[in-house]
């Protein structure tokens, strides 16, 4: 049902091609921050992402940006062979227009799942894990010079994130790197143009548990509550952009009647964060001085479509 509605409903899966150019960009910023804060060539990284979603752009761009290793895992097995079979035909459609340095050069073969899965590995080394727990994903320690996460956090409650980012910790090599993408918005609205970017604030948490189930969990968390775990959990910031509002999307926000426990716990500007790319390392390899300062862009966009992971 979940995937009938995000293919017949909101018309989201497959991903159009200029969603597939946002995809693409997405996982740029990705390689871009590993590059800039990891001193091994990319083709001798091993990669791993946590909430992979129904069509893989994320890895694929990743192998096309020359990825030769990665592991993704995603707490239900979302994965659709068909869909990450058009992801491969967009890839080599558009992959030069987008800057691409290599392309898939076959789709997976069709008789079973199975099979498509092992033939990702097999070809393109990307192996795929599901279901696994974030928590507690059972592979080795110090595995990964770098993790990521796309437009998946925002999908996880608030007590499990902590686990999530100890697993991280774990996983993560001593010298290695970590970025994600968090979405802060109401995602609702990307399918309801009635429905504005904040809408979400005006619930209470008892009233949001009915607009929020499972399979869509928003957890509404702001930028102040991720960096306050991120500390907590001895992970240094190496980069961090915010994502700002347009002047349309302020508006919006000015005029939403807001949730009073939204009202006392933030300023207006923590509210009106639309989201964040942040670079983190373990602390101990973390420098005393971020080594890029923090920016804010009203330009970027972080929404990717892909399966909620909650």
């Amino acid at each position: 049902m979940h995937y009938g509605m995000q293919r017949h409903i909101t018309k989201s899966l497959p991903s159009s091609d200029a969603m597939f150019a946002k995809i693409v960009a997405q996982a740029k910023k990705h390689v871009e921050a590993y590059e800039r804060n990891h001193r091994g060539k990319i083709e001798e990284a091993s990669f791993y992402e946590f909430g992979a979603g129904w069509e893989l752009g994320i890895p694929l761009s990743f192998y096309c940006l020359g990825a030769q290793r990665q592991t993704l895992i995603d707490i239900r097995s979302h994965l659709r062979v068909d869909l990450v079979n058009a992801t491969i035909d967009t890839l080599r459609r558009t992959g030069k227009d987008v800057g691409l340095r290599r392309f898939p050069e076959r789709c997976l073969p069709t008789g079973s799942r199975q099979e498509g899965i092992r033939s990702l590995q097999e070809w393109y080394g990307i192996r795929y894990i599901a279901p696994c727990d974030a928590r507690n994903s059972g592979l080795p320690e110090g595995s990964f010079d770098f993790i990521s996460s796309s437009s998946t956090m925002e999908h996880i409650p608030a007590v499990d994130i902590p686990p999530v980012l100890k697993e991280c910790r774990r996983l993560l090599k001593e010298d290695g790197v970590m970025s994600f993408l968090i979405d802060y918005k109401d995602h609702y609205s990307y399918c309801d143009e009635a429905i504005g970017p904040f809408n979400f604030l005006r619930y209470s948490d008892s009233q949001w548990e009915l607009y929020s189930p499972s399979l869509y969990y928003q957890n509404r968390m702001r930028h102040r509550d991720y960096d306050g775990i991120f500390s907590r959990e001895k992970l240094g910031v190496l980069e961090e952009e915010i994502i700002e509002p347009s002047e349309a999307e302020l508006q919006s926000l000015r005029a939403l009647v807001l949730n009073p426990v939204f009202r006392a716990r933030y300023t207006f500007e923590e509210l009106s964060a639309c989201g964040a790319h942040v670079v983190l390392s373990r602390k101990a390899a973390a420098s005393a001085d971020r080594s890029a300062p923090t920016s804010r862009n009203n330009k970027t966009e972080l929404h990717i479509a892909q399966g909620a992971t909650g």
